[in-house]
């Protein structure tokens, strides 16, 4: 694998800007999925040429475990926000595409894609407070931005109506949270 991840790496910033670009010119709901699991491989190259850890150093046992724990976060995530608290929908999938897009790839390979991007930003942000506000931000919106084109996910956050770049701040609070996942995942299984 380690004379492929090259290879790897610009196949995944080709499948993120794919993504991107998909959701932008043609909105394409599905364009997550290739955007979270394209630049999780290019940040994961990114980070192993800069001698940094990242998912590419794991094994195959740590990234199974790794994805089972951002599975059942996912499922626990999705309860809370969309079936207690009703704040987005996912107004183009049917069950199928839920299970695909949202629970198996989305979330997951968001969590790694956000793993990623912490361990670049950290290597260079120092203290650790400035770290997750730089990471909640950057990936807010890298994250976010598409999506006003294609709604693969729609808000429907009552009563709060202030926007940055037409992202509900409680949406910019939320993805604080969403950075912590991949920062307290990997303190739990590194302990074991």
């Amino acid at each position: 694998m380690k004379k492929y991840r090259g290879l790897i790496g610009i196949i995944g910033l080709l499948l993120a800007i794919y993504g991107v670009i998909s959701a932008v010119f043609y909105s394409n709901v599905a364009w997550y999925s290739y955007f979270t699991i394209g630049g999780t491989f290019f940040l994961a190259y990114l980070n192993t040429k800069l001698k940094n850890k990242s998912i590419f150093e794991k094994s195959k046992i740590q990234i199974a475990k790794t994805y089972g724990s951002y599975l059942i976060i996912t499922i626990l995530i999705e309860i809370v926000g969309r079936f207690l608290l009703h704040l987005w929908i996912y107004p183009s999938f049917n069950i199928t595409e839920q299970i695909i897009h949202v629970f198996l790839i989305g979330y997951p390979f968001a969590f790694f894609f956000i793993g990623e991007s912490l361990i670049l930003i950290r290597k260079k942000v120092h203290p650790f407070t400035l770290t997750i506000i730089l990471a909640t931000l950057i990936n807010t919106f890298l994250h976010e931005l598409p999506n006003l084109f294609a709604w693969e996910w729609r808000y429907t956050i009552p009563y709060v109506t202030f926007e940055i770049l037409q992202i509900n701040i409680l949406v910019i609070v939320g993805w604080a949270i969403l950075i912590a996942v991949p920062i307290i995942t990997d303190k739990l299984l590194t302990r074991h």
